[in-house]
């Protein structure tokens, strides 16, 4: 097999939802967080789009791969807009860190859709909305033709990382151990129980999915924190000792660092009482 396959032969998609729309200025796409990766390729028409605070002047032919929990917006720019978007997962913590660094967090692909490319995407689309048989499997075979395409931007994406097995493994045993601890851990505590040096797992992490230890373990406490703030009945507070942060404060700003909204900002923007 040739080296793209083989890389991504082992990922699996998890379709959680496929939208073909075609909105004039009326519905307008306003301060989203989403806890799935989204593909959104523009068929026809032109709208700036911003993704954690990055602005794109987006037309026909382009695609936007947004990660999971990334604040986007967009806003027409000329009468009406139609797109093709495909919400889905990456089957395991670790798998879904991977595929999304082969990009190197690239989010916007200009001019990537070739007509025959539309054409399948109409078509896998079209079975979809019909529920024929196997329409599970064309969609996620569309998503591995746009991973292909999106990789060809960059060809030795693919090939960017350069951990052997032992490295994919101890960061795979990190990742795992970190999604099922509800603990206060620091770094070494997981070390200790990787049985690896701190300066060994943070070349394993970074080589595997271009992070370190420590931001990941932030990241994972953030994201835990957003099914939190859905309940109306815990304060920001008990979620910041329920996290184990020290200081309310000091949650807040790292919430507001990473998701661009304070934690009461997001709970009013997604649970306000009607």
């Amino acid at each position: 097999m040739d080296s793209v396959s083989v890389t991504l032969q082992k990922y699996q998609y998890q379709i959680f939802a496929y939208r073909h729309t075609f909105q004039n200025r009326v519905r307008q796409l306003s301060n989203v967080l989403i806890p799935h990766i989204k593909l959104a390729v523009i068929r026809q028409g032109e709208c700036s789009a911003t993704i954690q605070g990055q602005t794109f002047h987006a037309g026909p032919a382009d695609l936007f791969l947004i990660p999971p929990y990334l604040l986007h917006s967009a806003q027409f720019i000329t009468d009406s807009l139609e797109t093709y978007e495909l919400l889905f997962q990456v089957s395991g913590l670790f798998n879904q860190e991977q595929w999304l660094t082969l990009f190197h967090h690239q989010l916007w692909f200009q001019q990537l859709i070739d007509e025959p490319t539309f054409n399948l995407i109409r078509y896998c689309f079209d079975n979809a909305e019909k529920q024929t048989a196997g329409y599970v499997l064309g969609l996620q075979h569309l998503i591995s033709q746009l991973t292909v395409m999106m990789l060809k931007e960059d060809p030795n994406s693919f090939a960017s990382s350069r951990a052997d097995s032992a490295m994919l493994s101890t960061a795979e045993k990190f990742l795992y151990e970190l999604e099922k601890s509800n603990e206060a851990l620091s770094v070494q505590d997981y070390c200790d129980r990787l049985h690896v040096s701190q300066s060994y797992l943070c070349r394993c992490t970074l080589a595997v999915i271009q992070l370190s230890p420590q931001s990941l373990i932030i990241q994972h406490r953030l994201y835990r924190s957003l099914t939190l703030l859905a309940d109306p009945d815990l304060s920001v507070r008990q979620i910041s000792e329920q996290l184990h942060y020290l200081h309310p404060s000091y949650f807040s700003k790292q919430f507001k660092a990473t998701f661009s909204l304070t934690p009461n900002e997001y709970r009013n923007l997604y649970y306000r009482k009607p």
